[in-house]
């Protein structure tokens, strides 16, 4: 016979789920927003010691300086994450160009593919007059595809990532595919991929600057410009895919 008084053991049903990551991506944006404050005053107080300083204490002040400056950026990062996520992310839209954002998002993460000696093979349209414009906010994409990369990099085991982009002119969309040769997942895994923090199979320890939430973000970036974002599975050891789907601008079908 059940205790009453016991808590309830195994996997929480699915909308208990969806509940309590919604109250975490809520609870991670008000807690970067307050963090906030505190930060404006290690600000405020190293331009007060900057201003007061003979010399002697400069590097110790470039430090603070410099580790508050990363630190909010950080912030940052995780209030739009979470505000992606609950649907809350102000988008600023126009014609963009989806080669370009996705060329800037490759340098952004340049750096990291060195560390971890991983090729980075970027394919950008053969074709230069090929169209690969979207109506979109080009900030917000540079980061959702910046977090597809990052993920892929760091799951890549110092090999290769292939990146891609190609349009659909029956579909009247524009693709970029994100690839991983060998980064396939157990199929009963890849429901996780796309769950914050709780990823299976993907380095997430390795990926910090997301936060364990560039996957989802990026997800709910694409899905906030009408788009699809998806995975091409072909299990441990095979490849894995990663495909975001973009509606061409309506000049450019």
């Amino acid at each position: 016979m059940t205790n009453p008084d016991e808590p309830a053991t195994g996997p929480l049903p699915p909308d208990e789920i969806r509940e309590v990551d919604r109250w975490m991506y809520q609870f991670t944006a008000q807690l970067a927003h307050d963090m906030r404050a505190p930060m404006g005053a290690i600000f405020m107080w190293a331009h007060v010691l900057r201003a007061s300083d003979s010399g002697e204490n400069r590097a110790a002040i470039d430090a603070i300086e410099a580790s508050a400056r990363q630190q909010s950026r950080m912030l940052g990062d995780i209030v739009d994450m979470a505000r992606a996520l609950v649907g809350r992310l102000k988008l600023e839209c126009a014609r963009t160009d989806l080669a370009g954002v996705v060329s800037a998002a490759v340098e952004e993460k340049a750096k990291d593919a060195v560390a971890r000696r991983v090729t980075v093979d970027w394919s950008r349209p053969a074709d230069p007059r090929k169209a690969s414009t979207v109506t979109g906010d080009a900030k917000r994409l540079q980061q959702a595809f910046a977090c597809l990369i990052a993920h892929a990099i760091a799951n890549a085991n110092g090999k290769r990532v292939t990146v891609g982009l190609a349009d659909d002119p029956a579909a009247h969309d524009v693709q970029v595919r994100v690839v991983l040769p060998a980064g396939g997942v157990e199929s009963d895994a890849l429901d996780d991929l796309f769950l914050a923090y709780r990823a299976q199979g993907l380095d997430l320890a390795a990926a910090r600057p997301d936060f364990g939430m560039g996957l989802p973000f990026a997800r709910a970036v694409v899905r906030l410009h009408g788009g699809t974002l998806d995975v091409e599975n072909q299990g441990p050891g095979g490849g894995l895919t990663f495909v975001a789907r973009l509606s061409a601008a309506a000049e450019a079908r």
